[in-house]
């Protein structure tokens, strides 16, 4: 797990201007450790995930506007809770294999999930419950599938294209509401794409795993650029972008989480000629059914405050996490309503708060409960943060206590 993120199990199986920029990267030119301060506790509410399909897979999570999470419920299925009692309400799909991954709900309440194993991006409407599937077709016929997704302000869905037998980079997509589909190759061969994000200038950012670089896709332009980490071996894996167009990613092997400066730092941008094609079959109608009780359970989990310390180099500046003996294989991060960013650890069960909004920035920990790991996260609007855990099929609510 030290090199391999989580989210390849089931792959497998089937980031202001100048001047503040300039004051920001000063503030951090040194080595130096941050204050502690102390931390509240946890409360974790989980709920068992059981298919009915008798492959229970809890992969990726997203939340609707009414804040009820969705979100892999196994090979063939897309599940949702009812936030307020725990119910579970099961989609079976149309086919089996689809494997689900990542999962996000649009401004109509319509159900966006990649498939991997199809390759297809699909549509599930909760309402009539009709599904749909956008098979994706790379020129070279290969094993490429999409794993992480981004849905914009237009409705478009932005997807990476995984090509595991490293024979090339891989593509990221775009599809509009129209079913119209466009694909970019990524110019390094052997990239291993992870998770992408969408900036304030409409440029698809992306994490190029094993090649230690992160990207960023100008679709009006046709061009990626590509930005290697500052630490060696690094394996960028989950990718946040701010508001001011910085870019922030954790370093999978190396425990970090780096900060971006895409106007400082070095970058090799490269033309790509997009490729563009029309997809989209006929809906099939799969009716949502209740899924077996969840039997919500609480546990309280202490809070730890631990020290970081920043390193920097052009446009870099690296938050180190702190050692346990273990990797701990950070890979989803969100940003909360008072900019702070949270985090998931693979590789040690925990859930992470590297606190920015405060001179001295220091970081909070908290163990999940009975985690098994390979986890995704998401934020409801009041501030809940949601936690799917692939490895012991729960879903997890994580609220701070007061």
């Amino acid at each position: 797990m030290n090199v391999t993120t989580g989210k390849r199990v089931r792959r497998l199986g089937r980031m202001c201007g100048v001047a503040v920029v300039v004051a920001a990267l000063a503030l951090f030119a040194a080595p130096r450790l941050a204050a502690q301060a102390s931390t509240p506790s946890a409360q974790f509410t989980s709920f068992h995930i059981t298919s009915d399909t008798g492959t229970t897979n809890t992969q990726g999570i997203t939340v609707d506007q009414s804040g009820n999470p969705w979100f892999s419920a196994g090979t063939g299925t897309i599940g949702t809770l009812n936030r307020k009692t725990g119910a579970l309400t099961v989609y079976n799909l149309a086919n089996p294999n689809a494997s689900p991954g990542t999962i996000k709900v649009d401004n109509d309440g319509n159900v966006w999930f990649t498939e991997f194993n199809v390759p297809a991006i699909a549509e599930l409407n909760p309402h009539t419950g009709t599904v749909q599937e956008f098979v994706i077709s790379p020129p070279n016929g290969g094993s490429e599938g999409p794993d992480f997704l981004e849905i914009d302000a237009h409705g478009n869905k932005w997807f990476n294209d995984v090509d595991f037998t490293d024979a090339t980079g891989g593509f990221l997509g775009r599809l509009t509401p129209g079913g119209h589909m466009t694909l970019w190759a990524v110019p390094t061969a052997g990239a291993e794409l992870e998770e992408i994000g969408l900036d304030p200038s409409g440029n698809l950012w992306f994490a190029e795993q094993a090649t230690n670089i992160v990207g960023r896709l100008n679709p009006s332009a046709g061009t990626i650029t590509e930005y290697t980490s500052p630490t060696p071996d690094s394996r960028p894996a989950g990718i946040l972008v701010a508001p001011d167009g910085t870019v922030w990613f954790s370093e999978h092997a190396a425990d970090k989480i780096a900060h971006l400066f895409p106007n400082l730092a070095h970058g090799v941008t490269t033309r790509v000629t997009p490729i563009e094609f029309q997809s989209g079959s006929a809906p099939t109608f799969q009716p949502g059914k209740p899924g077996q009780p969840t039997n919500p359970t609480k546990t309280k989990e202490p809070g730890t405050p631990v020290s970081t310390f920043t390193t920097t180099t052009q446009g870099f500046v690296e938050y180190h996490l702190p050692p346990t003996g273990l990797m701990k294989n950070t890979e989803d991060m969100r940003f909360d309503k008072r900019g702070n960013i949270f985090y998931e650890n693979d590789g040690t069960a925990q859930i992470g708060e590297l606190v920015l909004a405060t001179d001295h920035p220091f970081i909070n920990e908290w163990t999940i409960p009975n985690g098994v790991g390979y986890y995704n996260i998401e934020f409801d609007g009041s501030g809940t943060l949601w936690i799917s855990d692939i490895g012991s099929s729960t879903v997890y609510r994580f609220v701070l206590n007061s």
